[in-house]
């Protein structure tokens, strides 16, 4: 097994996958986000304006994975994803709401919250692995950089008789 994971390539179409299916739950995520945005806009402005925080990040960021393949985009799928978690936990949990959102407060079973809950579980699960698939191909690389190369076989140099 040690040797099999020594001889490992990275898989583009896998990376052009994982890209795809990032851009698409960041799409989810917007999606998700819109539908619930007039429902926060007049009652809880403050969240409204985070929604459409998360609604401009995760389109920015789902068109950034589509044109370029860069750990960065991937660090920032993972902070919208965790900032959206936060929030949904926040304004459940705390008692005296957050941002002005009382009236979720105990309200886990919001099917809404739920699925943007789903969707961004996805996402870190995505940004893990794709973090996992950069550390590998870091260590790959700095081990056949590291390997010894053969040396070139040298043919005797011809002395002509005199």
């Amino acid at each position: 097994m040690i040797d099999r994971i020594a001889r490992w390539q990275p898989d583009q179409g896998a990376a052009v996958a994982a890209r795809g299916v990032g851009a698409l739950a960041l799409a989810a995520l917007a999606v998700i986000h819109v539908v619930d945005l007039p429902a926060t806009l007049g009652p809880t402005p403050l969240v409204g304006i985070g929604y459409l925080g998360i609604v401009v990040a995760a389109v920015m960021i789902g068109g950034v994975l589509i044109a370029r393949p860069h750990w960065l985009a991937w660090a920032a799928a993972g902070a919208v994803a965790a900032s959206a978690m936060g929030g949904y936990v926040l304004t459940r949990a705390l008692a005296g709401g957050f941002l002005g959102d009382h009236g979720d407060v105990g309200n886990w079973r919001c099917p809404l919250g739920i699925a943007a809950l789903s969707v961004e579980s996805v996402l870190i699960l995505l940004v893990l692995l794709a973090g996992l698939g950069a550390w590998q191909a870091r260590i790959h690389a700095a081990s056949v950089a590291a390997a010894p190369r053969p040396t070139e076989a040298r043919t005797p140099e011809y002395s002509h008789p005199g």
